[in-house]
C-alpha cells in the first residue's frame, strides 16, 4: 500500500495570495470603522477620543508582538527605532487628530461623506510614493484601475452632502501623512516584522498623543468620556486593531499600491451600511459607484493575484485536521 501524499508544497506565489486576502480584510474592517466613526466622536471631545483609543489598541498590540517574535532574532538597532518612531508619529499621531477633527468638522457641516471620499484618494497618493520611492513598476491597466477607482468614488459620493467643508482641508492633510507613513512602513517591513511595526506605529503614536493632550491642558477630558463615550471607544479600539494587525501583515506581501487600492473597497462597506442601517435613500448612481470600484480595484490587483487569493482560501476551506 502505499504511503499517503504529503501536504501539498505552498506555490510560489501563495505569499501574495495570502497578502491580498489580508488587504481585503483590512478593507471590509476600513469600511466598517469609517461607518462608525462618524457617531462615535459626536458630542466628545475628538482628541481625548483619539488617544484613549489609539493607547487601548497598543496594549492590545503588545502580547501579538511579542507572540510573533521570532526566536534568535537581532534586537532592534538605533535605525530600526528610529523608523518605528517615525511611523508612530506620522502614522500614528499626528494624522489621528487631524483626521478625527477634520471629520467631525465635517459630519457637522453635512460634509462627511466628502471627507470620506478625500481619505479614499489615498490610494493615488500612495501609488505615486511606491513608484518613486519603493521602485515599484507603474503598469498600463493601473492607470485605468486607478481611473475607475476615482470615478466610483465619485459616483458614490451623496448629491446633496457639502462639497467642501472646514474639515476638509483636515482629512486630505492626514491622507497625505498616512500615504508617507505606509510608504515608510513598506520599506521597514523588509527588515521588520509586520506585528513589530504595527506596535510601533500604535505604540510611539499613543505617546506622541497623550503627551499632546496633556501639553494642551486636555487629560480632563479624558475623564469627562461619559458610558455612551467609552463604550464607543471600545467598538472602535476593536476594528482599529483588526485594521492594523490585517493591514502591516498584508502590507508585508503585497505592493504598495495594490495595497492600497483594495483599501479602497471600504467607501463601499461605508455606503451599504449607510443604506441598510442609516436608512439613507439607495440611489442608482451610488450602486453604480460601488460596481466601478470594486471593477477597479479587480483591475488593478490583476487576474494572477486573483487567482493567488482564491487558491490560499479554497486551500484553506478544504483543509482537514490531522487524524
Amino acid at each position: 500500500m502505499s504511503p499517503s501524499p504529503g501536504p501539498e508544497p505552498p506555490r510560489p506565489d501563495s505569499g501574495r495570495g495570502l497578502g491580498l486576502l489580508l488587504v481585503l480584510a483590512t478593507a471590509l474592517i476600513s469600511g466598517v470603522s469609517t461607518f462608525v466613526n462618524l457617531y462615535a466622536v459626536q458630542g466628545t471631545s475628538s482628541d481625548a477620543f483619539v488617544t484613549v483609543r489609539n493607547v487601548a489598541v497598543a496594549l492590545a498590540l503588545v502580547p501579538v508582538a511579542l507572540l510573533a517574535a521570532r526566536p534568535g532574532r537581532r534586537p532592534l538597532g538605533r535605525r530600526d527605532l528610529g523608523r518605528l518612531i517615525f511611523i508612530g508619529i506620522v502614522g500614528g499621531g499626528i494624522p489621528f487628530l487631524l483626521f478625527f477633527h477634520g471629520l467631525e468638522l465635517a459630519t457637522a457641516a453635512g460634509g462627511g461623506l466628502t471627507a470620506s471620499f478625500l481619505y479614499r484618494t489615498l490610494f493615488s497618493l500612495a501609488t505615486l510614493f511606491g513608484i518613486v520611492v519603493l521602485g515599484e513598476r507603474l503598469r498600463g491597466w493601473v492607470v485605468l484601475a486607478g481611473l475607475l477607482v476615482l470615478g466610483g468614488n465619485l459616483l458614490l459620493l451623496s448629491l446633496t452632502s457639502a462639497v467642501w467643508t472646514d474639515g476638509s482641508g483636515l482629512v486630505l492633510l492626514a491622507t497625505l501623512l498616512w500615504a508617507v507613513e505606509y510608504t515608510v512602513s513598506k520599506r521597514a517591513l523588509r527588515d521588520l516584522p509586520s506585528p513589530t511595526v504595527a506596535l510601533g506605529r500604535m505604540g510611539f503614536g499613543a505617546l506622541f498623543l497623550v503627551g499632546y493632550l496633556a501639553g494642551t491642558g486636555q487629560l480632563a477630558a479624558v475623564g469627562a468620556l461619559g458610558p455612551a463615550a467609552w463604550s464607543w471607544v471600545g467598538v472602535s479600539a476593536a476594528l482599529l486593531t483588526g485594521f492594523v494587525v490585517t493591514w502591516y501583515a498584508g502590507l508585508e506581501r503585497v505592493e504598495l499600491g495594490t495595497a492600497t487600492t483594495v483599501l479602497v473597497l471600504g467607501f463601499p462597506v461605508t455606503w451599504l451600511l449607510a443604506v441598510a442601517i442609516r436608512g439613507a435613500p439607495f440611489l442608482l448612481v451610488e450602486a453604480l459607484g460601488a460596481v466601478t470600484v470594486a471593477l477597479g480595484v479587480l483591475l488593478a490587483v490583476g487576474a494572477d493575484r486573483a487567482r493567488a487569493a482564491w487558491d490560499v482560501l479554497r486551500s484553506g476551506a478544504y483543509r482537514r485536521p490531522a487524524a
